[in-house]
């Protein structure tokens, strides 16, 4: 689900619309609460059986695939035909909220707010107010193959980068890991990382897994507070020539391979030729299903580096479109109401389809993974500074421009301080 939480797809400048609240007729009396994934889409229809007994309020739930979400929404915009409620993120939030198309929430929900979590409730918070209901989140976390690092004698929580020091925990782990057919460790004469059987860590260009945290742990931002690109300071040069050094010392999979393939650092773990990878919570179900049993792994918080761990946190959020209904303002404001409960989140727990928002959830999230194998209370409770995602508008544009550039270093084809600065240059310009 949470490849939609990348903020890395694209969308256009958001049409003009007249605005105070949208006055379309309405093809049916019911709610449209419209979603980019299937399996939550179930989830709330079968929760929503419960809300319509209980007000009367119908809804229809409404799947658009994440690859035509963010296309349609502006069109619907234009159109005055937006769905009555409908799923956001903060790479795409703002475009929003800049034509009065949205409900704030804050009014709302009233004291129910104080109940969700603040990483995810603050992510859709502006000097105006509160601008959706969160319903899941996620966060960077180290994943770790338990037999490769045990026999290294490597310790995860213990795992650190230093970025000016000629080696580091991390770095040490890594090496100790790599490993070629012979079986001839990095760094030992004749050690050939053509035919390495066990790469170290997962040092690759992936803006929510690494870089993100990454950067923010070297003391830098992916963004201002304005939406403003910045990563090209001192601390995200520093991060990224780092990162880009592990490939290169081929401690991690080469920069070619990895940004032909961005999926290739999850494959390589799941094969169990990875010793250590750092992702999200997001890919809990692809790697229970990938590694189907065939080795021990737990979970980490992410590599701690000179300001600490920085996990990178993003958020799923309900969103209200206005209406001139009072009517159909009223049951809008029931169903955001209700998405922000238990009673609707506890299904997405259970199903394990992300973090929910409703702090006294968390329990069941755990619990839920814990069925499957997977012991997620290690990771600890919600960061108290986690690094942002995107946010702003044309955020998600100008973070796809930069990323092929800052590709470049990792494949060893341009100067760290050079690409890292065209890189900014561009998605500033993309942003606009």
């Amino acid at each position: 689900m949470f490849t939609a939480a990348t903020g890395m797809a694209g969308i256009g400048v958001l049409p003009a619309c007249s605005p105070g609240g949208q006055s379309a007729p309405e093809p049916t009396d019911a709610l449209r609460l419209r979603v980019w994934d299937e399996q939550a889409a179930g989830v709330y229809e079968k929760a929503l059986v419960a809300f319509t007994e209980s007000t009367g309020i119908e809804v229809e739930v409404q799947v658009v695939g994440w690859e035509t979400y963010w296309s349609q929404l502006p069109l619907d915009a234009a159109e005055q035909s937006l769905p009555d409620v409908f799923w956001m993120n903060t790479a795409h939030l703002d475009q929003y909220l800049g034509g009065d198309h949205l409900v704030e929430v804050g009014a709302v929900a009233g004291e129910l707010a104080a109940q969700w979590e603040p990483v995810a409730a603050d992510l859709y918070r502006r000097e105006d107010g509160l601008w959706g209901v969160p319903q899941l989140w996620e966060q960077s976390v180290l994943v770790v193959n338990r037999a490769l690092v045990d026999a290294a004698g490597g310790l995860p929580g213990d795992l650190r980068f230093d970025l000016w020091a000629e080696s580091d925990p991390l770095r040490d782990l890594a090496l100790a890991l790599t490993v070629d057919s012979e079986g001839r460790r990095a760094g030992e004469e004749g050690f050939d990382p053509a035919t390495r059987q066990v790469t170290g860590f997962s040092a690759h260009p992936d803006r929510t897994a690494v870089l993100g945290p990454f950067i923010a742990a070297s003391g830098g931002t992916w963004q201002h507070e304005d939406g403003t690109f910045t990563f090209a300071s001192e601390a995200g040069v520093a991060a990224v020539r780092y990162l880009a050094g592990m490939a290169g010392a081929h401690l991690a999979p080469t920069g070619a391979e990895t940004t032909a393939k961005p999926g290739l650092c999850r494959e390589l773990f799941t094969q169990g030729s990875l010793g250590l990878l750092q992702t999200g919570t997001y890919d809990l179900r692809a790697l229970v299903e990938g590694i189907d049993g065939a080795f021990a792994w737990d979970l980490h918080p992410v590599v701690a580096g000179p300001e600490g761990t920085r996990p990178l946190v993003h958020a799923i959020a309900a969103v209200g479109r206005t209406v001139t209904s009072e009517e159909r303002t009223a049951e809008i404001a029931e169903l955001l109401t209700w998405l922000g409960g238990i009673d609707a989140q506890r299904p997405l727990a259970e199903a394990r389809l992300g973090i929910p928002a409703h702090r006294d959830l968390r329990g069941a999230w755990d619990e839920a993974w814990s069925g499957a194998g997977v012991d997620t209370t290690v990771i600890g409770p919600a960061p108290d500074n986690p690094a942002r995602p995107e946010h702003g508008l044309r955020s998600a544009e100008g973070t796809s421009a930069a990323l092929p550039i800052i590709g470049e270093v990792f494949r060893g084809e341009a100067d760290v301080n050079e690409a890292m600065a065209r890189a900014q240059d561009a998605a500033n310009e993309a942003a606009g």
